[in-house]
């Protein structure tokens, strides 16, 4: 059986900085066009925007003087493409759950993932926290968590203060009135000393503030759901990208994963290479619709469900987003779920 080429690249991606971001959504685009199509879909795009550029990037045709030329070619993908979004302010509050009070209750021997508890606390924390301890409170409390962990800040440099994390719980914690935010940081709390075992002075090669892992270990699992056959990665060269990495995600897709219910597939991946996109059109194509995801999600954030462009990639959405329930891009994603989705289901 021949092995199907799925070529990715990713939008908004700035690494382990989530707090102070300039955009609040990560997208990771992929699509499983084969490589002349590939190439075609780029020239014809090229001649429609009489783009003179040497790679022809997402930017460009989002102008709204290109728009038309984009909408006419997204139907070209349908059933070939995939766009997955991640919240980043939910990204790292679902970190700052895991890494604390997940590892506190694996070793009391609950696994809060598996269970869909970890995932709550999530969307309780994200959802109410800042409404619930004030927004200076809440901020702080993910700022600092979001320092003590970043990998690049530690590398050749003093290992980071577990301090400003625990006085920032401690603070929002001792301001929050009774219900479920408070119990959520009850758990934190009860957690803290953990957060000892993320200071650590030596580089770590698996960044985990950073959404490209973790978004491609998802994305391998909504492509087995999409095809069903084997398949490999092919990425746009990024610096987090090394063979230990790689070699991780690959071994993770063989895992079965639940999520609630619902039993996610063991992905049939063989492999992962990376490749700069100016060597290849389908990584190109995937790039472009990276972009797209990040322009369909600044209009659901506006409140806007219902333009031309977030019609035409309805079925390209992944529908795992990383967002808490109610936001706007589960909104997005929630009113039309994609096709290849409700099929899987059926089929469950």
């Amino acid at each position: 059986m021949s092995v199907t080429v799925i070529a990715c690249d990713e939008s908004a991606s700035e690494g382990e900085n989530l707090v102070a971001s300039k955009h609040p959504v990560f997208v990771h685009g992929s699509t499983s066009l084969p490589l002349a199509n590939a190439e075609d879909f780029m020239v014809q795009l090229r001649a429609a925007t009489k783009a003179q550029a040497p790679e022809l990037k997402s930017g460009p045709l989002l102008a709204l003087r290109n728009r038309r030329a984009l909408l006419n070619a997204l139907p070209m993908l349908d059933g070939q493409a995939n766009i997955y979004l991640v919240d980043k302010a939910f990204f790292i509050t679902a970190k700052m759950v895991v890494l604390t009070y997940g590892e506190f209750a694996a070793r009391r021997g609950f696994d809060i993932h598996f269970s869909g508890l970890g995932r709550e606390i999530t969307n309780v924390l994200h959802r109410d926290g800042s409404r619930a301890v004030g927004s200076g409170r809440w901020d702080a409390l993910i700022s600092a968590f979001n320092d003590l962990v970043k990998t690049y800040a530690r590398e050749r440099a003093r290992a980071p203060s577990v301090w400003p994390y625990i006085h920032a719980l401690h603070d929002a914690r001792a301001q929050c009135p009774r219900g479920d935010v408070a119990e959520a940081l009850e758990m934190l709390w009860d957690a803290r000393h953990l957060a000892l075992e993320l200071v650590d002075p030596d580089p770590i090669e698996f960044r985990e503030l950073d959404p490209l892992a973790s978004s491609l270990d998802a994305v391998v699992r909504t492509w087995h759901a999409r095809l069903g056959v084997p398949f490999e990665i092919l990425h746009d060269r990024h610096s987090l990208l090394t063979p230990s990495v790689l070699e991780a995600i690959l071994e993770g897709s063989r895992m079965q994963v639940p999520v609630g219910d619902v039993k996610m597939p063991r992905a049939d991946l063989r492999g992962i290479r990376v490749i700069d996109s100016k060597l290849d059109a389908r990584v190109q194509v995937a790039d472009i619709l990276a972009g797209t995801g990040r322009e369909i999600a600044r209009m659901a954030a506006d409140g806007v469900y219902d333009d031309p462009l977030q019609e035409v990639v309805r079925d390209m959405l992944d529908y795992n987003v990383m967002s808490s329930g109610g936001s706007p891009i589960d909104e997005l994603v929630g009113r039309w779920p994609p096709r290849y989705y409700v099929e899987w289901i059926a089929r469950q």
